[in-house]
């Protein structure tokens, strides 16, 4: 029979974990927060900071680095107590779902941010000549708010499953399972994968668009005619922003796959305690680490990029510096890049 939290001590707090994998807990978590605030702080920082860069796509990514400073702020402390601390507060049914609300949150944010990145994407590549009528800045904010709503509507689906029994034991090997939290955790292990394989074709019709504008303008470009030469640094451009795009689709799924793996199994399996946490610690670690991804993929594709963080460091660590090369270097790179791009993101 489950146990009830009534037959517990008022005053139960235990950590679950010694002190050597404790540590190594920490540690593991520790790198990725700090990577998680850190890059997407630069990735914020350089948008905001730039307006000759802040085109609808790169307001996206911002927004996108915006969550998963949130994840690194708020998501990724909250499950970390929640695993490691036996206690009244994390153990009853009717608390406990709520310190994973904003990882599902957060997560759900972020996948709302990939279909618009993606949907940016196929505007920008099969009519880029339209792209600033379809594509507006305030239809950016309406996006912004409808993808909020979402994400809080969808990940906050679990903090109500243990509403029902609310007292309810449900750390260990405890024969609960609320239908919210079940019916949630399925809901997301399928919509996952589902969205993330709809992204992954719409990139391959991209591609294909792409491919054809690229050589459609390269035979032009013959011509010698210096509009043409142009269109071919554009296209090139939307081509270079493309595949950075696809990368960060890619690394995600990666990241998150298994999650819908562990969703499944944690509704139809019981697994004993020691087995469970590991898994779920590995697959959490996994999930949490995209949030720290991102900001590396644009600095690997993005020398501007590179540049900017440079730039963005000495903001972020408060040193008072005058005007630099490197810092006009950094502006003089974004401006160029925008006056040749189409809804570009950094020039990547």
């Amino acid at each position: 029979m489950a146990m009830n939290s009534s037959n517990i001590s008022e005053d139960t707090f235990y950590l679950r974990l010694g002190l050597f994998p404790l540590s190594l807990y920490l540690l593991a978590h520790g790198i990725v927060i700090f990577l998680t605030l850190v890059g997407n702080s630069v990735v914020i920082i350089t948008i905001v900071k730039n307006r000759l860069i802040q085109t609808p796509n790169n307001i996206f990514l911002c927004g996108l680095a915006v969550a998963d400073v949130l994840t690194g702020l708020i998501a990724v402390p909250s499950a970390m107590f929640v695993r490691v601390v036996i206690s009244q507060l994390t153990c009853r049914a009717g608390s406990r779902p709520f310190f994973f609300v904003p990882a599902f949150v957060f997560c759900a944010v972020s996948v709302g941010h990939l279909i618009v990145i993606t949907i940016d994407r196929l505007i920008a590549v099969s009519s880029p000549l339209k792209y600033h009528m379809y594509i507006t800045k305030s239809k950016c904010k309406f996006i912004f708010a409808s993808i909020s709503i979402f994400g809080i509507g969808l990940g906050s689906m679990p903090a109500f499953g243990g509403l029902k029994h609310p007292n309810q034991w449900v750390c260990g090997n405890v024969p609960y399972k609320s239908g919210a939290v079940a019916g949630h955790s399925l809901l997301i292990a399928g919509f996952t994968p589902t969205i993330l394989a709809i992204l992954l074709c719409s990139y391959a019709r991209i591609f294909v668009i792409a491919q054809r504008h690229l050589k459609e303008v390269s035979r032009r470009r013959l011509t010698g005619m210096d509009v043409d030469r142009v269109r071919y640094l554009e296209s090139k451009s939307r081509m270079k922003a493309t595949v950075t795009a696809v990368l960060v689709v890619l690394i995600f799924s990666i990241c998150w796959l298994p999650m819908s793996v562990k969703l499944v199994v944690d509704v139809l399996y019981d697994p004993p305690v020691d087995v469970q946490f590991v898994y779920q610690t590995i697959v959490e670690i996994l999930s949490f680490a995209n949030s720290a991804l991102n900001p590396i993929i644009y600095a690997l594709r993005s020398k501007k990029y590179r540049d900017s963080f440079k730039v963005a460091l000495s903001v972020l660590s408060n040193k008072k510096r005058g005007p630099t090369v490197g810092h006009d270097s950094v502006n003089r790179n974004i401006s160029l890049s925008t006056s040749l791009t189409t809804g570009s993101s950094f020039g990547l």
